[in-house]
């Protein structure tokens, strides 16, 4: 009789002290689920239970929980660009992918990434970070990714949110501020009288040439050498001995601008933006993301 009352007595404590969100959890699970929306809910769910672990959830599903709430008033939208740093797991515990781990963030569109992300990310500011649990619907759904993530995988991230970016104005302030590294290193080489084309590239005319300059669609012959703003070079048909033809719609948007402002015979000196050359991909070892051109060119015959 008496094991017997030590038995209730300590069933009834050990139900006293079950969190009630566990409770709560185990009142939400759906017996015998029949869409893997319902599968998805209940696996997230015995997680939770299992782990002992109180996260908030949206409204379409993906349970979270943040452990910093970061800082500033803004939270990224779906027309950002976000930097974030984060780890990707399923339930089970096996990593995926990790950018902590390549020791590198990443930055990417929001809306270019899965829908889960998409409504993640917003509910972090600069600085925060947090866990979010994301059902397979909201994640890649019944197609397999690679051999780590499964069809139909629940997906855990860890996320911290770096930053955030109107990539518009992020743009806005880059070309400014290749402006200005141009024109300091004018200044620098006291080169006075360059002149400016409406999208950004400076230019010096050293030879006028003569004859119909070409149009962006034309096929040229040129000598040419390319620089970067310290100096080093990393090409030169003048070094090869050997001019280069080519149509002027194959080569960077830079290039299609600066050429048709010679003649026949012509000779300049231009100044091209990053985002007019090889942008935030770069070229090779030789050309860094992000990298202002100078390109020396003498026109030598338009085709």
């Amino acid at each position: 009789m008496k094991r017997l009352i030590f038995f209730i007595t300590m069933t009834v404590l050990l139900a006293a002290c079950t969190p009630k969100f566990i409770k709560q959890y185990e009142e939400n699970m759906i017996p015998d689920p029949t869409t893997q929306e319902l599968k998805d809910k209940n696996l997230i769910l015995q997680y939770l239970i299992d782990n002992e672990l109180e996260y908030q959830h949206t409204e379409s599903g993906i349970y979270y929980i943040i452990e910093k709430e970061g800082e500033g008033e803004g939270h990224p939208t779906g027309t950002d660009l976000v930097k974030t740093h984060y780890r990707g797991t399923l339930l089970d515990g096996k990593q995926f992918d990790s950018s902590y781990d390549r020791g590198e963030p990443i930055e990417f569109p929001l809306r270019g990434v899965i829908q889960g992300w998409q409504e993640a990310i917003p509910l972090l500011k600069p600085g925060g970070k947090g866990t979010f649990i994301i059902p397979s619907g909201l994640a890649y759904g019944d197609r397999a990714m690679g051999a780590d993530i499964p069809a139909n995988s629940v997906l855990k991230f860890d996320v911290e949110l770096l930053d955030f970016y109107d990539p518009k104005l992020k743009a806005q302030k880059m070309a400014e501020a290749e402006e200005k590294e141009i024109l300091d290193h004018l200044a620098s080489k006291g080169i006075a009288g360059a002149k400016r084309t409406d999208s950004g590239i400076f230019y010096t005319i050293e030879r006028e040439g003569s004859g119909t300059p070409p149009t962006p669609t034309s096929t040229v012959k040129v000598h040419y050498e390319g620089k970067l703003l310290d100096g080093s070079k990393f090409d030169s048909s003048y070094d090869r001995g050997n001019p280069i033809e080519f149509p002027l719609t194959r080569v960077i948007k830079g290039w299609q601008e600066s050429v048709p402002l010679l003649k026949p015979g012509g000779m300049g000196t231009f100044y091209i933006p990053s985002r007019l050359g090889y942008g935030e991909r770069g070229a090779g070892a030789a050309i860094p993301p992000n990298a202002i051109l100078i390109f020396k060119v003498e026109l030598l015959e338009v085709k």
